[in-house]
């Protein structure tokens, strides 16, 4: 409500200057502060298309050039126009070169953009400048990742003790990274992430880790988390996946259960075909031959 009425008090005041430029002297009356303080007012308010009307006009100002088109720039990132935004913050670096507001601004839009390269680039000079911000480093760590440098994004994570938990997406990250190195430990940050939430993505890829370690109770035990609860796709899982795992899972730890077969059965008849993962199911030495005989036969049966 306040926000409100600060901006009805600057558009009044800045309707009644264009009124009175109408007869007088011009547009140039009104002064760039105004120009500035009521595109400032619009985005606060979250009027973004309206904020930048006005942002651009005061961007002719020298005064106001800089702190509006550095709003210009949030506006187009905020419109997911990263590439855009990335620009404006680069050009305002060109007079302005250690200003870490900007180098975050920038480096962040081209990670949003996945210039991963761009974005490591500018942030290797966000830590150099604030070697102490975790987030800087979190961030960092992040691109790195996106580059597939695991292990230098491991070591980062690493110094700002990401295991601890405190700061929960660097948890998550470092369990990622580690998996990709092939890391037995990811189990264990994967497991204290999910502690405190059990998001579909996060609980297939500790299935996945648990699965590769043949710990196999574990990785049921998350893939019914999602069944149960209807987040298949959520986990970007296809139609008759999460069953095909289920089946796999039991089949291999106990070839006596045979509610195993039954999953890899009601897989196929949701449409789950993937040749690739059923050729390496049959090829899995665990599985026995009666075991992949009957698979086979399932197969057969739904083409």
């Amino acid at each position: 409500m306040k926000k409100t009425i600060v901006l009805v008090n600057i558009l009044f005041t800045g309707l009644f200057l264009f009124s009175l430029s109408s007869c007088v002297t011009g547009p140039s009356s009104v002064s760039e502060e105004e120009l500035y303080s009521i595109g400032k007012a619009y985005f606060d308010l979250g009027k973004y298309n309206e904020a930048e009307v006005w942002f651009q006009k005061a961007s002719r100002f020298k005064k106001t050039e800089a702190a509006s088109l550095y709003y210009i720039g949030r506006i187009l990132f905020i419109q997911q126009k990263y590439d855009e935004a990335a620009q404006i913050f680069e050009n305002l670096l060109k007079k302005d070169a250690d200003n870490l507001m900007l180098l975050k601004a920038a480096a962040f839009s081209y990670l949003a953009s996945q210039k991963f390269e761009k974005a490591e680039t500018l942030y290797k000079r966000v830590v150099a400048l604030s070697p102490e911000s975790k987030d800087s480093g979190y961030t960092y760590a992040l691109v790195l990742y996106g580059l597939k440098k695991y292990n230098d994004a491991l070591s980062i994570l690493k110094n700002l003790n990401a295991h601890a938990g405190e700061d929960r997406d660097a948890l998550l990250l470092l369990a990622r990274t580690e998996k990709k190195l092939g890391y037995p430990e990811a189990l264990d940050h994967y497991s204290k992430w999910l502690e405190k939430g059990d998001d579909p993505v996060v609980l297939k890829e500790f299935a996945e880790v648990a699965g590769g370690q043949s710990l196999f109770a574990r990785a049921i035990e998350a893939l019914k988390k999602i069944k149960q609860s209807n987040r298949e796709a959520a986990a970007g899982l296809q139609k008759g996946e999460i069953d095909f795992l289920l089946g796999k899972y039991i089949m291999i730890s106990d070839p006596s259960d045979t509610q195993g077969l039954k999953y890899i059965e009601s897989a196929l008849a949701a449409g789950y075909k993937d040749e690739t993962q059923f050729n390496l199911l049959l090829s899995d030495s665990k599985l026995s031959d009666n075991q992949k005989q009957s698979i086979k036969a399932l197969m057969l049966k739904e083409r």
